[in-house]
């Protein structure tokens, strides 16, 4: 699990910068215009879960071995953080929460399975 440290932890702050820089973008436009509440659940589910595959992909470019595993790590964590939030403030697992879940799941696996399929460029 060492060997993988160092990509899960690049992911991640990948994850965190990008679910930030858009989270303010998309703040942004809702003090800017009248937006539905659907959309406002749909972007934080695509948010996160283009942050997953972001941080999928990045962590399988460093350590550039197993992408399916890192994705599921990288969905396992973020899952569990998912599902923890949750619990505390529903107290019980909703259906949204779920399908952010599955969701983050999903794009984390294809982001694991991309990056290992890609050549990494720049050397």
């Amino acid at each position: 699990m060492q060997f993988y440290k160092k990509g899960i932890i690049a992911g991640f702050l990948s994850l965190l910068i990008f679910v930030i820089a858009s989270t303010l973008l998309f703040g942004t436009v809702m003090t800017l215009f009248d937006i539905a509440d659907e959309i406002v659940s749909i972007a934080g589910t695509l948010i996160l879960s283009i942050g997953c595959y972001l941080a999928s992909y990045v962590s399988t470019q460093i350590v550039r071995n197993k992408g399916l595993l890192q994705g599921l790590i990288v969905a396992g964590i973020v899952s569990a953080m998912l599902l923890i939030v949750c619990l505390i403030v529903n107290r019980a697992l909703t259906f949204a929460c779920f399908e952010k879940i599955v969701s983050c799941t999903l794009f984390s696996i294809i982001g694991g399975i991309k990056g290992i399929n890609t050549r990494k460029t720049g050397k």
